[in-house]
């Protein structure tokens, strides 16, 4: 029986990943043959980033959360957080090793702290529901294989709204270059209105000028302008952070967020009896294409974005693998195994919390490198090659998380 759940969790590995890179080889071979250019590239990443991808999220965040699940699963946050900050300190402690620059450091470490939670775990979850390893992620023995599995695609879900929401914030931040933000900060400062001794001395001299006009009112005035600049210069400096990394995605996963948590909201975008399911439901249809045309996208980026860092990328390459692949996950489960009694008694909870500390980085890395016109070429490169090998590898780590989880059960 060990031999065949092996076998079979080898084999619904490939299956879930073999779509993954045929998506992606078509892509490359649309571009090879000239179908898709430079310019159906640019409209293809805006339809992505503007529609598609906000679509997406709306519809399977907002359906599957509510207050009361937030509140329950309060391990998977406060985990996703400490494995994001241990990615990141191993992004940056690669960069050193490697003696990278800033960016290429912020590039790397984007690799790193990103992963793929949703496609690749609902596949494998799909995959091991028909296999005898199921058993292991039942929760007793009145739970239903079926059961099992439509909780965990819940478990995932919550964890794809924490994926998103530092994703397209954060992961937009790393992949910004230097240059552009330095232009940002010259430009303003030189629009930002400037009160000197200066000024203030020849709004003086202009206000002797005019017998006529109270000198009391001019002092008002000039107050109240320098305080409303000052208002204005603090609003500038707290909003212009949060305007660098918002996005048409991230702006989605915080409404799907209100709409979950809000029971009046909720029942008024979905159900078959919502007012407004109509629109839930369209967003679901125009999701559904987000994830494939990415990957097509991705495919073509291979193929004809610049590739002259091909060589000096193979070192990166191979870090962010051994971090996602190997590092990242035996520290994951160790901290799930040692910390699992103050979680729910539920195989299936621990083993999406050992999967969010592995598995290569997310397709959508793609598309934050899409929208700061930064390390496009690289980024398409990277998830190539993560994704070339990623059949055997995650079946390796799925077979190893669940061995781990029937010893402590």
């Amino acid at each position: 029986m060990a031999d065949m759940n092996i076998y079979s969790l080898f084999l619904s590995s490939i299956q879930s990943t073999s779509q993954v890179v045929l998506l992606c080889l078509t892509g490359y071979v649309a571009a090879s043959l000239g179908v898709i250019n430079n310019s159906i590239q640019k409209s293809l990443s805006q339809l992505i980033i503007k529609i598609f991808m906000p679509c997406l999220l709306l519809s399977n965040i907002a359906a599957d959360i509510d207050l009361d699940t937030l509140i329950r699963l309060w391990p998977m946050p406060t985990l996703y957080i400490l494995f994001f900050i241990l990615s990141g300190a191993l992004g940056l402690i690669g960069g050193k090793l490697l003696k990278l620059d800033v960016s290429s450091t912020k590039f790397m470490m984007t690799g790193i702290m990103f992963n793929n939670v949703t496609s690749l775990t609902l596949g494998l979850l799909e995959g091991i529901e028909s296999t005898d390893a199921i058993n292991i992620l039942l929760r007793d023995k009145l739970d239903s294989p079926k059961e099992a599995v439509k909780r965990g695609m819940s478990y995932i879900l919550l964890a794809t709204l924490f994926g998103n929401l530092s994703r397209w914030s954060v992961g937009t931040y790393l992949l910004k270059k230097e240059s552009s933000q330095d232009e940002i900060v010259i430009t303003e400062r030189q629009q930002l209105p400037v009160f000197n001794d200066d000024n203030e001395q020849q709004r003086q001299t202009h206000s002797l000028v005019s017998e006529r006009t109270p000198l009391i009112f001019k002092s008002i005035e000039k107050k109240s302008v320098n305080i409303g600049v000052r208002i204005m210069n603090f609003l500038r400096r707290i909003l212009k952070p949060i305007g660098e990394i918002m996005n048409p995605p991230l702006y989605a996963a915080l409404f799907a967020l209100i709409i979950g948590t809000i029971p009046f909201l909720k029942g008024t975008f979905f159900g078959v009896d919502a007012p407004l399911y109509f629109l839930t439901r369209t967003a679901e249809q125009l999701g559904t294409i987000s994830v494939p045309l990415t990957l097509l996208t991705l495919g073509a980026q291979v193929k004809t974005l610049p590739s002259e860092n091909g060589k000096e990328l193979v070192p990166q390459i191979l870090y962010v693998t051994l971090s996602r692949f190997v590092i990242m996950p035996i520290i994951g489960t160790i901290i799930v195994v040692h910390t699992k009694d103050y979680f729910l008694v539920d195989p299936m909870f621990w083993f999406i919390l050992m999967s969010m500390s592995s598995g290569p980085p997310a397709v959508n890395c793609m598309n934050l490198a899409q929208i700061t016109g930064n390390f496009q070429g690289e980024m398409a490169t990277l998830l190539f090659y993560t994704y070339a090998a990623v059949g055997p590898l995650m079946a390796i780590l799925v077979m190893a998380m669940l061995r781990v989880i029937a010893e402590n059960k």
